[in-house]
């Protein structure tokens, strides 16, 4: 498969073979920018690729049978996690420690599950 197939559409299917790989290449990048580039050049990358990352997850849940739909929950939860952390709004201070935690953990799950799950 190439980079257009992996992380730019999002029909069709991504055998868990090419899942993990792809996936780890993502987390390679993530941790890049997070440990690498500071500031808000850093954080904003990391936005940018929630897209790949949502793309890479909706092939592999039509490869496993699944609704790409069920990806909302980790989005909401991650998309709610960068407002907090750059600041663009506040749930109060015991929710805004305990979003991203929890974000992280729905995530880790569902890229726990594209891991594991048996394909079609």
């Amino acid at each position: 498969m190439n980079f257009d197939s992996l992380f730019v559409y999002p029909n069709g299917r991504t055998p868990r073979g090419e899942f993990v790989p792809a996936l780890i290449t993502l987390l390679a990048v993530v941790a890049f920018y997070v440990i690498l580039v500071p500031g808000r050049n850093g954080q904003w990358c990391l936005v940018a690729l929630l897209f790949p990352a949502i793309v890479l997850h909706a092939r592999r849940l039509h490869d496993m049978g699944r609704t790409a739909w069920l990806l909302l929950v980790p989005a909401v939860l991650m998309v709610a996690a960068f407002a907090i952390w750059l600041h663009l709004f506040s749930l109060g201070a015991q929710l805004d420690g305990i979003v991203p935690p929890i974000a992280l953990a729905v995530s880790a799950v569902f890229a726990l599950w594209g891991c594991l799950g048996k394909g079609m």
